[in-house]
């Protein structure tokens, strides 16, 4: 949900290198949408009980931890990933961890921390929300908020919002709990707080949904 560079009166993003790079990268960031949907449905047919899942996403924490140390670390590892990936690397994941990374460990910390609705539910407010702020942020971004903008607010308010009915409307979760779960999510990303919100949102939203559970 990152600024758009120019003037108001400049081109739109859509016209740029620069949105087509964040729908594409917000499409890899889309794909996570799989773990809350199998925690929720079991669409795969593994894993299954709450062991499995914690040791996939321990295993898929440390597989993507050590291949960003290598990225880092090694010359010929970040060539081949800026070769590779080009733009869908932001300058912050350079000589960081990427994005991905996070939201697995975010991932882990709601399973082992929250019921598995709500893991899944604070989960997929994330990837969602996530990506709809960045997108809308970065096509119709004019507003400035802190380094972020209203308009890709309103994106990512209304991923979480359409999140929330997938799990409210065939009554997996009720209303009152998926609601506080998108505000959460939703404010989370607006705000300037100095952790990664695939972190943030994921944990702020299933704490603030289990407090509205009494859990």
């Amino acid at each position: 949900m990152e600024l758009p560079a120019g003037p108001p009166g400049a081109p739109t993003a859509s016209s740029r290198p620069a949105w087509l790079t964040e729908v594409q990268r917000k499409a890899i960031h889309l794909s996570f949408v799989i773990l809350p949907a199998d925690l929720l449905y079991q669409v795969l047919p593994w894993p299954r009980t709450h062991n499995e899942w914690r040791m996939l996403l321990i295993a898929l924490c440390l597989a993507a931890i050590v291949l960003d140390l290598f990225r880092i670390h090694e010359r010929r590892v970040r060539g081949f990933f800026r070769g590779f990936f080009g733009e869908l690397i932001r300058e912050h994941e350079e000589f960081g961890l990427m994005g991905s990374t996070y939201l697995l460990i975010a991932s882990l910390l709601a399973i082992e921390i929250f019921p598995r609705q709500v893991a899944a539910a604070a989960i997929g407010f994330t990837v969602i929300g996530d990506a709809t702020a960045a997108m809308v942020g970065r096509r119709w971004g004019r507003r400035p908020f802190f380094k972020k903008t209203l308009e890709g607010a309103a994106g990512g308010l209304a991923g979480c919002l359409l999140w929330a009915a997938v799990l409210a409307v065939p009554g997996t979760l009720p209303w009152s709990l998926v609601l506080v779960g998108a505000l959460s999510a939703s404010l989370v990303e607006l705000l300037p707080i100095p952790l990664d919100d695939n972190l943030g949102m994921t944990l702020i939203a299933g704490y603030a949904m289990s407090l509205m559970a009494g859990r």
